[in-house]
């Protein structure tokens, strides 16, 4: 039986609260494994000092085909920031936090410096959520997402030069399908860009600690042996592009994450914000299915601009109401300590 979903397993009784400041902050991380990233790379390390945790950019993960500016990295590290964060304020400890504390060009994305004494909390009490949020692929249920959840999740981004726009209208969902089905078709006809991500497509059944399993796609057992050979070897932007699109269409909602500037620190504070919604969504029973692609584009990114009257989108997202799906492999906090 592998053992690559355990890191989900973790339980508030395992958090070593009587123990010394460095176990407590290996306790943290044990949540900050637990975050996205595209397609569950993983690109992060950590280091501990004292009374700091480092989080590092894991370059050797990054994806020059299909992230060229490390965007999607950077934003990954906001999540795993914010999971820290949502624990350590659960946890009681008191924390102060450097962005890049090395500079932009640095590999540390950020420093958190704890406390044993508690702090005013900063963030709604999102923590429960952390071991339950999952992206989901499955077609989503046609009833509408309620108005008051809308503003729930609008609220988690909307200040200090970021926004949330959700498309409820088919007009609206329909235009941003288009540009999804059209950034599909450009990147799955590359073929550096399908082998890259070929490379992190697994079967099933499988002991790799990270990567999207065939059944992030709805393969059975036996298609997903294939997977990662289709993936690489053929053209599916046609097929890809058909399904997502339908799935889109269908939804009750989409939403578009954007932001006022454009640098590595905007791109981590977004995922921190990003996190945080997708933890609301989740206590919500609201589903996200997460698309980086016409973002990465810069003419459809662009276009996705213009419609929306904002400057940077960021993350294209499909929302709705659907049954839980499965978690997808997690490296242990043990693997990923430098």
């Amino acid at each position: 039986m592998s053992d690559n979903l355990d890191a989900w397993e973790v339980r508030e009784k395992d958090f070593p609260a009587d123990g010394d400041l460095k176990d407590q902050m290996k306790g943290l991380l044990r949540y900050a494994v637990l975050s996205p990233s595209g397609p569950n790379t993983q690109p992060w390390k950590f280091s501990l000092k004292d009374d700091e945790i480092s989080i590092i950019a894991d370059f050797s993960r990054a994806l020059p085909a299909v992230d060229p500016t490390d965007r999607t990295l950077y934003i990954s590290h906001g999540c795993v920031l914010a999971n820290i964060l949502l624990a350590a304020e659960h946890f009681g400890l008191g924390y102060d936090v450097t962005y890049l504390p090395d500079g932009p060009s640095g590999e540390r994305t950020s420093a958190v410096r704890f406390s044993k004494k508690a702090a005013e909390p900063r963030f709604p009490d999102l923590f429960r959520q952390i071991t339950s949020r999952h992206t989901n692929r499955k077609p989503f249920e046609s009833r509408a997402i309620e108005e008051e959840k809308q503003d729930a999740l609008k609220s988690c981004i909307n200040k200090d030069g970021f926004r949330l726009h959700i498309l409820t209208d088919s007009e609206g969902k329909n235009r941003m399908a288009d540009i999804l089905a059209r950034a599909h078709k450009i990147q799955l006809g590359n073929k550096a860009f399908r082998k890259e991500l070929a490379s992190w497509v697994r079967p099933n059944i499988t002991s790799a600690k990270d990567g999207l399993p065939g059944y992030s796609f709805g393969y059975t057992d036996f298609e997903s042996f294939f997977g990662s050979f289709i993936f690489g070897t053929f053209d599916m932007s046609s097929s890809r592009a058909r399904i997502e699109t339908a799935y889109m269409k269908a939804s009750p909602a989409v939403g578009v994450l954007s932001t006022d500037k454009e640098d590595k620190l905007t791109w981590i504070k977004a995922g921190v914000l990003f996190e945080l919604l997708f933890l609301k969504a989740t206590e919500m029973d609201v589903r996200f299915d997460l698309f980086s692609q016409p973002t990465a584009i810069s003419e459809l990114r662009q276009e996705m601009a213009e419609i929306l009257g904002v400057k940077y989108p960021q993350l294209l997202i499909r929302m709705g109401y659907a049954e839980p799906a499965r978690h997808t492999p997690r490296r242990p906090v043990e693997e990923v300590l430098v």
